[in-house]
């Protein structure tokens, strides 16, 4: 492995690095670990000797703006060139439950500050000035050349009874860069499993979504395992589920592995696919996912339900719109990839989808040859009430997608019309 063309030589890191002169600065975690592997790097972390007032005072007068972010935790916000990067003064950390810890001591060396992370892999460290040169204090070397997850330290127990969230961080980095927990790493983590219950929610969130979405982080990534069901399967494994989903056990985790496509909450739909919309939102909104991702899972798992059902009519599964139809097909497409009974809904949806593109299909009421102005003229005409309206511009709608009547005007007013006298006579 080799820094190669690194992002690391990029001007604004070193505008920085002049900056910082004789304080050595360097980059730390994903930004290192990415760079050897050959994979893209967002974020650029930063770490250092320097006290966050020094890091302020170096800064001033350059081009280089500062901007304290946490003091108490030592870290500046770096702004130059359009970029930004976070430094973090060197700490050592002490836990006491939850995830942030309770005590921050500030250290002077790269070796104290290693141990205070996760992984080793996390644990590389780039002097900016020497872009080349990699400080490996906790063996991440060794362990990225095998694509081993273990921690800094020798016993994991060390490392995850200090924060629960490393256990799902353990299962993402499973999935996003194919590394294989150490067996010791599982079995701690399996320990201390119920930490979780001291995360927040949003937390817990945030890294299974990552993990969710692990299958196209690193595209070019050539892998030894399926990234998703890969992680998801440690979870089970190490009890890390039930923090996240409570009772509900999940379908099976095979057609996760060929729905890169999906967002994370269709890939939850899949997972519980055998449940009903609301057991689906309701477990989303414990685990604080927005209103508009809750709704879309909700809305395709829905419409897989009704395609799926043989007796529903077309205007069944698009009852929720195209963006969850398309959805549906999807899960359908994942799903009949290992199962074959799948095949004939997800026929029943390509063949929806091609009726809505080719014969332009009316996939709301927007879309429909007419519209309230016109049947409010009718009803007029017809001496039908005007609360009337809702209902028959949604049975036409009906009517058309269901294949009954063609979407034109003409047509759709002179059934609108029956309607509207057979309402009023029966009334």
């Amino acid at each position: 492995m080799r820094m190669g063309n690194s992002p690391l030589r990029e001007p604004w890191l070193k505008t920085i690095a002049r900056v910082f002169k004789d304080r050595a600065v360097y980059a730390v975690g994903g930004a290192v670990r990415n760079t050897l592997m050959g994979l893209p790097v967002s974020d650029v972390d930063l770490c250092g000797a320097a006290r966050p007032d020094e890091v302020l005072g170096l800064c001033g007068g350059t081009d280089v703006t500062a901007k304290l972010r946490a003091a108490h935790f030592g870290t500046v916000e770096l702004h130059t060139g359009g970029q930004m990067a976070e430094y973090t003064t060197f700490r050592r950390d002490s836990y006491r439950g939850g995830h942030q810890p309770f005590q921050v001591r500030f250290a002077d060396t790269v070796e104290e500050d290693a141990f205070r992370r996760d992984f080793s892999v996390n644990a590389l460290y780039a002097p900016l000035d020497e872009p080349d040169r990699v400080i490996d204090p906790a063996g991440g070397l060794a362990h990225l050349r095998k694509r081993i997850l273990h921690t800094v330290t020798a016993d994991p127990d060390h490392v995850l009874k200090d924060d629960g969230l490393r256990i799902l961080r353990a299962a993402r980095f499973q999935a996003e860069l194919d590394f294989t927990p150490t067996d010791a790493v599982l079995l701690s983590a399996g320990k201390h499993a119920g930490l979780l219950d001291e995360i927040a929610p949003e937390r817990k969130r945030d890294e299974l979504t990552k993990l969710l979405m692990a299958d196209s982080k690193y595209p070019t990534l050539r892998r030894t395992a399926p990234p998703v069901s890969s992680g998801l399967a440690t979870l089970v494994r190490v009890g890390a589920w039930p923090k996240l989903f409570g009772p509900l056990e999940p379908a099976g985790f095979t057609a996760l592995d060929h729905a890169a496509e999906l967002s994370a909450g269709c890939k939850l739909a899949l997972l519980y696919r055998r449940e009903t919309p609301d057991i689906l939102s309701e477990r989303m909104h414990a685990l604080r996912y927005a209103k508009r991702e809750i709704k879309a899972a909700s809305d395709a798992l829905a419409i897989l339900h009704a395609i799926q059902d043989g007796r529903s009519e077309p205007a069944e599964a698009l009852r929720f719109g195209l963006p969850a139809l398309q959805s549906a097909a999807a899960m359908l497409h994942a799903l009949s990839v290992s199962d074959a009974g799948y095949r004939e809904a997800l026929a029943r949806a390509e063949k929806l989808l091609g009726r809505i593109t080719l014969e332009h299909i009316p996939v709301d009421l927007k879309e429909l040859a007419v519209g309230g102005e016109e049947l409010d003229r009718l009803c007029r005409e017809t001496g039908t009430p005007a609360e009337k309206i809702g209902g028959t511009l949604a049975a036409l709608w009906r009517d058309v997608v269901n294949g009954h009547i063609r979407n034109e005007q003409d047509a759709l007013l002179t059934l609108a019309r029956t309607r509207l006298i057979d309402s009023q006579n029966r009334g």
